[in-house]
């Protein structure tokens, strides 16, 4: 039996969010949440939003947003679009690029070699993915078999714990606590078994944000190695974090399994271009498991992907001038919202995501509605995550966009919490 759950919200369909226009409810049920699209001239649709992937999936499928709308959750730089076209450019325009090799069986060996260089391992430690969850995919096949017991951090992406299920694993949740999210190496070691055979975290952490340093991934190894079993880290934000000269996961211990891909930082979410890095022997296991379902990346893709990791300089300067740019902003509006009481949390250290808590709003699914009801305001509720009274922002993008939509976001927050007491004005409008 579905209940309704807060107000209707708008999305638009692809034919133009002004001309087909139609309100939507969030459902919940058995904690599981659906929308329901109303009755149209083309009939009746309903969208299923289980979790966020859903979700962010759903809200894509009905672009364009109305022109004044802001969409506070990307959690990936923008595009570089014109360096990846000067990419492919100089690969092609002279005829076609050596690195545009066969990648059956090994994987593109131009990137291959990239990567090894990167990382400071072996070529044979290295298996080529379409993106990472196609890696942790991979890495579930080898060293999982049903039945088998998986611990999966909370709050946390819940694509990961999907796949785990999905491998026939027994998935149990590992909080991370405080307000840095940490893992209490103490309470891993209470909740691993005998049949644990693998841990599951990220790192930078999403959604909040923060670092796992090499002090805490090296003890979360180590008390997952008294039981055998391996940590993979998925590190798509680790790369922000370079600066602090914290080695990749995969180099502080034999049970650690690091996966990447140039999705986030590079912002090259188009070329699906992921690896796995582990041990030789781990590699191996995962690579004879997986030989049966998994038959290759692609060899365009992977000969780009090369091209940028040989020469990555331009790349990173793009990243890092994205948050050089964002990051003040976000830093600022925040202070802002905890001078009035509205939200709790500084920002990370490093990347660019946040995840602080919301004052006042314990359900943070149903004041997502309201914001994008009333003020055209598109946020990712903690309830996503695995954590009420949370929002996830994302502010990889320009800063004049991350400041209209925090402003915005300031002012709905201020105004929602004004309802039925006095007035006042929020320090937004003050400074």
């Amino acid at each position: 039996m579905q209940a309704w759950k807060g107000g209707a919200i708008r999305l638009a369909t692809g034919t133009g969010f002004a001309t087909h226009e139609h309100p939507i409810r969030i459902l919940v049920a058995d904690g599981a949440s659906t929308v329901s699209r109303g009755e149209d001239p083309a009939g009746a649709a309903f969208y299923d939003i289980r979790d966020f992937a859903a979700f962010g999936r759903s809200l894509y499928r009905h672009m364009p947003l109305p022109p004044g709308a802001s969409i506070l959750f990307e959690s990936t730089v923008a595009e570089p679009e014109p360096l990846l076209a000067q990419v492919i450019r100089d690969a092609f325009s002279g005829g076609v690029t050596d690195r545009f090799e066969s990648v059956f069986g090994r994987g593109n060996p131009h990137l291959l070699a990239a990567l090894a260089a990167r990382y400071g391992v072996d070529e044979q430690c290295i298996l080529p993915t379409t993106g990472v969850c196609n890696g942790v995919a991979q890495v579930l096949t080898g060293l999982v078999a049903p039945g088998d017991h998986v611990l999966i951090e909370t709050p946390g992406f819940d694509v990961l714990s999907d796949l785990a299920r999905l491998s026939g694993a027994e998935v149990e949740l590992l909080p991370r606590r405080g307000e840095t999210f940490a893992i209490d190496p103490e309470e891993l070691r209470a909740r691993l078994r005998p049949n644990t055979r693998l841990v599951i975290v990220t790192n930078l952490h999403n959604p909040s944000g923060h670092c796992l340093g090499e002090g805490a991934l090296k003890a979360v190894a180590a008390v997952a190695a008294t039981v055998g079993a391996h940590v993979l880290v998925d590190e798509v934000y680790a790369d922000f974090a370079a600066d602090t000269g914290d080695l990749p996961a995969v180099r502080l211990a034999p049970n650690l399994i690091s996966v990447n891909s140039l999705t986030k930082v590079f912002g090259l979410f188009s070329l699906r271009c992921g690896w796995i890095v582990t041990t030789r022997a781990t590699a191996r296991r995962i690579a004879n498991a997986s030989a049966g379902r998994e038959f290759g990346v692609s060899k365009l893709t992977h000969a780009l992907g090369a091209l940028v990791l040989e020469t990555p300089q331009a790349f990173e300067s793009h990243w890092r001038g994205v948050l050089d740019a964002s990051r003040p902003v976000v830093e600022r509006h925040l202070a802002a919202m905890r001078a009035d009481g509205l939200m709790e949390g500084d920002l990370p250290a490093y990347g660019c995501i946040a995840f602080p808590k919301v004052v006042g709003h314990p359900d943070t699914r149903r004041l997502a509605e309201t914001l994008w009801r009333d003020y055209e305001i598109v946020t990712a509720p903690g309830e996503f995550f695995g954590q009420a009274g949370h929002m996830r922002l994302g502010f990889g993008v320009p800063a004049a966009t991350i400041d209209k939509g925090l402003s915005k976001l300031h002012e709905a927050l201020f105004a929602l919490r004004r309802v039925g007491s006095s007035p006042a004005i929020p320090s937004i409008l003050t400074r």
